[in-house]
């Protein structure tokens, strides 16, 4: 199983609010990865897309770029967002494309390297929305790793 067919099936299963937002994982390749939403079930009052949706796209991609790191290096933890920051900079009247660059390969290193040995660790994403070409949300977020309390 791909992994875009694997955190498409998790996300439709355990996160409503992904299904709800009928967003999908598009694309991971070397480069990063890209959820997408479509305009019409996550619009509000004003014809645009919802700053909610918006905000809930953005950080279920930093989520989906820290389990891919992880299965990539052969491990699993829980993942948990600790902290975000949002910056709203122009209208989205179109579908919703969330998409982040993946981190050069020592960020990735340090981040499993720390998660093994101490059994938790943690990293910041950086997530960006496009209208018309130009950043229309921008979004950063810190994930926490750690290994489950049965592990």
């Amino acid at each position: 199983m791909s992994y875009v067919q694997e955190i498409n099936d998790y996300l439709n299963r355990h996160v409503p609010l992904f299904k709800a937002m009928q967003a999908r994982l598009e694309r991971c390749d070397e480069q990063g990865l890209s959820l997408v939403a479509p305009l019409a079930p996550n619009i509000n009052d004003k014809g645009i897309a919802f700053g909610g949706s918006m905000a809930a796209i953005t950080s279920l991609t930093g989520w989906a770029l820290t389990r891919i790191t992880l299965r990539e290096n052969g491990e699993s933890a829980e993942i948990v967002i600790t902290d975000g920051m949002l910056k709203f900079l122009r209208p989205v009247r179109d579908d919703i494309v969330a998409e982040c660059v993946r981190p050069d390969a020592e960020t990735a290193a340090r981040f499993i390297d720390s998660y093994r040995q101490r059994g938790k660790a943690r990293w910041s994403i950086e997530v960006v929305i496009r209208a018309g070409g130009e950043p229309a949300m921008t979004f950063t977020g810190q994930y926490v790793i750690y290994r489950p309390e049965s592990a």
